[in-house]
């Protein structure tokens, strides 16, 4: 009786322990959206006004070639705001994978960003134009 005893304990912990990854999408989206909005939070784009432009610096934001950039202010930990971009790629990378969304950005040329510009308060990313 002890040893059914115990191989149902340890069959219930195991059952209960055991990872179940079994989320839907849209769960999984929910939690992509959480943690990008932390991200907005963490760079202060929202919260800071922009007098000077040289406080504020931008990153790639994302895995792909049609990814964007994201502003943040200098003055927050910039490697801890890199960690979080990072993580943020690389969930929404497999959420993709996962999900079988591709995107298509098409070959077109994507101008570089050159600086930031502060225009009414508010930071803006400003891009090259040339064309060749």
């Amino acid at each position: 009786m002890k040893k059914l005893s115990f191989i149902l304990f340890a069959t219930t912990l195991m059952c209960f322990s055991c990872s179940n990854d079994e989320s839907t999408q849209e769960e999984e989206s929910a939690r992509l959206e959480k943690m990008y909005n932390e991200i907005v939070q963490y760079s202060q784009i929202n919260s800071k006004p922009c007098t000077d432009p040289e406080d504020w610096g931008f990153m790639k934001f994302g895995a792909s070639s049609c990814s964007g950039y994201i502003l943040y202010n200098k003055q927050i930990d910039v490697a801890v705001f890199q960690k979080k971009v990072d993580q943020y790629i690389a969930a929404k990378g497999k959420f993709d994978a996962k999900w079988g969304i591709f995107y298509d950005c098409m070959m077109l040329p994507t101008p570089s960003p050159s600086d930031v510009k502060c225009i009414d308060g508010k930071p803006y990313i400003s891009y090259n134009s040339t064309t060749k």
